[in-house]
């Protein structure tokens, strides 16, 4: 017998030569009874637990925290985008907003969408909002609305081999499931929540456009409760971009086979491996600084310049001289011989020959984000 995950629906579009096909509803959340808790997945609840525990005493002391997170987000905004798009490698994006050559709009846009989505209520119409902010930006106030079509019928480009989506007059009760699935269910573990919503937004399909993207803000924004003002660090697109046949696999699967506890122990594993790899990154991060400080405390008459520059540059690990200049209101020559002298201290490398428009590299701080 075929595990029930939703209902597969009949229709006729006789636009197409009564065109049959299907869609498919996910069973609602509110049903309960999606998995069963084992052993393996009890263990696993316990050490994401314990590893979001320690990332948040490590970032609550940390000295550079506000510079961490923005890198980081950042480079959660490049990795989610990668997933679904051919775009920006997390290095290329680090030196256009360095230098200001490049339009990364679309990273920036995605950026804010993060920001604007802690401490909001996952609704419909929240998720419409913030799917126009990773489109468009603040700029202009426009939410996307629910798709009125059939995607598959458009033309639209997908991942998974076999996609039937909900039916579009079906997806705001779907939505509304979600939402009462998260804040009226108080006993599931926020982990396996975020597990189960993040599947069921992707079946549903709510947008003609990111919804990977959407989905994806949508999950450290469940854990905001168990993560506290480390949940800018629970960036899972790298963990996913470089797991990607898997997460694809599993999403397309457990709609047939009913694998949610599969799917679960994935998602839960990919946040809790984001966990450690951030806790790691953090203190290496800490740590580099820290060197680099006391090398240039060391350093007798060292210019005011200087400390202005390299803390800059834990903010800006790649840029131009004239980039720097305009974000700091300092002289084109200051900046210029700021950077000179951190060079030959060995903290900076200059990574190009191009006079006019020099790109300068925080080497170890780049290398150990890249």
């Amino acid at each position: 017998m075929i595990p029930y995950t939703g209902d597969y629906i009949e229709h006729i579009d006789g636009s197409i030569n009564n065109f049959k096909y299907y869609t498919f509803t996910p069973r609602p959340l509110m049903h309960g009874d999606m998995y069963k808790m084992d052993d393996e997945l009890s263990a696993l609840l316990i050490e994401v637990h314990r590893n979001i525990g320690f990332l948040k005493g490590l970032f609550k002391y940390a000295p550079n925290r506000e510079a961490f997170v923005e890198l980081m987000l950042l480079k959660e905004c490049t990795y989610s985008r990668m997933i679904d798009y051919d775009t920006l490698t997390f290095h290329e994006v680090l030196a256009s907003r360095g230098s200001g050559k490049n339009d990364i709009a679309s990273i920036t846009n995605l950026k804010l969408a993060y920001k604007k989505a802690i401490d909001r209520t996952i609704s419909a119409p929240v998720l419409s909002e913030l799917c126009g902010i990773a489109l468009y930006g603040d700029v202009v106030s426009k939410p996307i609305d629910i798709r009125d079509k059939q995607t598959f019928l458009l033309g639209v480009r997908t991942n998974l081999r076999s996609y039937n989506p909900t039916a579009p007059d079906a997806v705001l009760p779907a939505l509304a499931d979600i939402s009462a699935y998260l804040y009226n269910d108080k006993d599931t573990d926020p982990l396996i929540k975020a597990a189960l919503v993040h599947y069921q937004f992707e079946m549903i399909h709510s947008f003609e456009r990111y919804n990977g993207i959407v989905g994806r803000i949508i999950v450290p924004t469940i854990l905001c409760n168990i993560v506290g003002e480390a949940r800018p660090l629970i960036c899972l697109s790298e963990y996913l971009y470089h797991n990607k046949n898997e997460y694809f696999d599993l999403l397309q699967t457990t709609q047939y086979s009913g694998g949610y506890i599969r799917w679960i122990k994935f998602c839960v594993n990919a946040i809790n491996e984001t966990a450690k790899r951030s806790a790691q990154l953090l203190i290496q991060y800490e740590d580099i600084v820290a060197k680099d400080i006391k090398q240039l405390e060391d350093i007798q008459l060292l210019p005011k310049s200087v400390w202005r520059v390299y803390n800059y540059l834990k903010l800006f690990p790649v840029t131009s001289i004239s980039h720097a200049a305009t974000q700091l209101g300092s002289s084109f020559n200051s900046i210029s011989n700021a950077l000179h002298l951190l060079s030959s201290n060995g903290i900076v490398t200059q990574e190009n020959d191009n006079m006019r428009n020099r790109i300068w590299k925080y080497t170890a701080l780049a290398s150990h984000l890249i």
